[in-house]
C-alpha cells in the first residue's frame, strides 16, 4: 500500500509506504553480516562472586553451584520459626542468588541447618 501527497514548487511528491521492504526478488542483493556488538561493563555482580571461588556459606572451594530464589518476598512467609542463616545472609544483601557448595545446597533445598555464616 502506498500513498502519495503531490507537491507545489516543483518538488518531489512525499511517499508513504506500508511494509517498506519490496516483497519482489532481487538476484544481486548486497547482504552484508555485522558482528553483534556485545559489551561488557564489568558490573555483575554474580560473575564476582562466582570467581570468588568460595561458598558463602561455609568457605569450601569445590562444587560450587548458585541457589536462586523467586523472589525475596518467599524469604519471609508466615509461621517460619527462626531465618536460617542463608536466608538471613539473602535478606542482608538483598540479593535472589547465593553462590554455595554442592552439600550446603543440598542443605537448603532438604531444610536442615546450614553451617552458621562466615563473617
Amino acid at each position: 500500500m502506498q500513498v502519495i501527497v503531490k507537491r507545489s514548487d516543483g518538488r518531489k511528491p512525499l511517499v508513504a509506504r506500508f511494509g517498506g521492504i519490496p516483497l519482489k526478488r532481487q538476484r544481486f542483493a548486497d547482504l552484508v553480516d555485522r558482528k553483534p556488538s556485545t559489551r561488557y561493563t564489568g558490573s555483575n555482580e554474580l560473575i564476582h562472586r562466582l570467581l570468588a571461588g568460595q561458598c558463602e556459606i561455609c568457605g569450601s572451594r569445590n562444587g560450587l553451584q548458585v541457589h536462586h530464589i523467586r523472589k525475596m518476598a518467599d524469604l519471609n512467609r508466615p509461621g517460619r520459626p527462626e531465618p536460617s542463616p542463608w536466608i538471613r545472609l539473602m535478606a542482608q544483601r538483598r540479593r535472589k542468588t547465593l553462590v554455595v557448595c554442592h552439600d550446603c545446597h543440598w542443605d537448603i533445598h532438604r531444610g536442615r541447618a546450614t553451617v552458621s555464616t562466615r563473617r
